[in-house]
């Protein structure tokens, strides 16, 4: 949302940003872009919908676009009081429509982040005319030229025949981690040099922490907790890895492969729009810990495919700059408004 506001702004565009006190707003201030703080939005906070209305009635935009699940909610409340305005909703997830007043017609376009995104707005009946499908973007070029990080370098484990996978996500149950911590406990035992980081949190950090004891990693595994600074972190790694139920698209794996890296993850939603199967990465299927291990086992134990690939995936990940992801939601503003 932060790098859409501010390539806007440079295409010489009005964006006025309303998002509640926090870190969002605090970097898009410093970085120039127009806020209006919003009340917590919650799924249904009447203030929130009462700012929202006041918003757009006082700045009179061409159009709303909605982000999020809870401004979704906002949207569809205020429009009750703003009939003319046009709304756009961003879909970034990968998962059945539930059907109600929600994904009504008083939804000018949605945005899906990827075409698996776009079958399932199709299966919950809007009408195709109403999708377009513009990638999320990451900033390629500062991804490349980030330096690796240095502390974190000098923490882990060091050797020549070390290899460092890694893994960047919520801990929460749609990204199986107990898969991926099965899937290394295979690949460690057939190479002892493999190594695995997991950066993230949430509320199955206890219970994935007891299942590492369980299958007696010791400290093969870290888990670095929220950490600053991701992109600097991937520098540090050989592999990326990835098990999740679920994914709309994925932007770890494009930052991933905008650093370089190959990547391991498992064939679901919109995954296999970004990694390219057997060029850019190896795609395996849901829920399997040994097709998993045996993929990393692979990357691990050939050092020239890791290199290859991950040569390729950086020039891959070039098609999912921000830079086409500004342009791609602006065109859908034009068509909307009409210009």
């Amino acid at each position: 949302m932060l790098w859409l506001t501010e390539g806007l702004l440079k295409l010489g565009h009005e964006v006025l940003l309303l998002a509640p006190q926090g870190e969002l707003a605090r970097r898009a201030r410093a970085g120039g872009v127009p806020v209006r703080t919003l009340p917590s939005p919650g799924p249904w906070n009447p203030m929130a919908v009462r700012e929202l209305v006041r918003t757009v009635r006082s700045w009179r935009p061409d159009l709303v676009h909605l982000h999020t699940s809870h401004a979704h909610n906002l949207g569809m409340l205020a429009k009750g009081f703003c009939r003319r305005t046009r709304y756009v909703v961003s879909r970034r997830v990968a998962l059945p429509v539930r059907k109600g007043p929600k994904y009504g017609d008083w939804v000018a376009r949605f945005i899906a982040v990827s075409r698996a995104v776009r079958r399932m707005l199709i299966s919950g009946r809007i009408p195709p005319e109403r999708i377009s499908v513009v990638y999320s973007g990451v900033p390629v070029g500062r991804l490349a030229a980030a330096p690796p990080d240095g502390d974190l370098l000098r923490e882990i484990w060091g050797s020549e025949d070390r290899v460092l996978a890694g893994n960047a996500s919520a801990l929460t149950k749609e990204k199986d981690h107990p898969t991926l911590l099965r899937a290394f406990e295979w690949a460690v035992r057939r190479y002892s040099g493999l190594r695995l980081i997991i950066a993230g949190d949430g509320p199955l950090r206890g219970s994935l922490m007891q299942l590492k004891d369980d299958l007696g990693l010791g400290d093969k595994v870290r888990f670095l907790g929220f950490r600053d600074g991701t992109w600097r972190m991937l520098k540090v790694l050989d592999v990326f890895v990835v098990s999740s139920k679920e994914e709309g698209l994925g932007v770890s794996l494009i930052e991933a492969m905008a650093c370089g890296l190959p990547v391991v993850a498992t064939g679901v939603g919109g995954i296999p729009e970004v990694v390219l199967d057997g060029e850019t990465g190896i795609l395996v299927p849901l829920e399997d810990p040994k097709a998993l291990g045996e993929a990393l086992v692979l990357l691990s134990s050939d050092r020239t495919l890791r290199k290859e690939m991950g040569k390729r995936a950086k020039e891959r990940a070039w098609d999912f700059d921000v830079g086409r992801m500004v342009r791609g939601t602006e065109m859908v503003y034009r068509e909307v408004v009409g210009w």
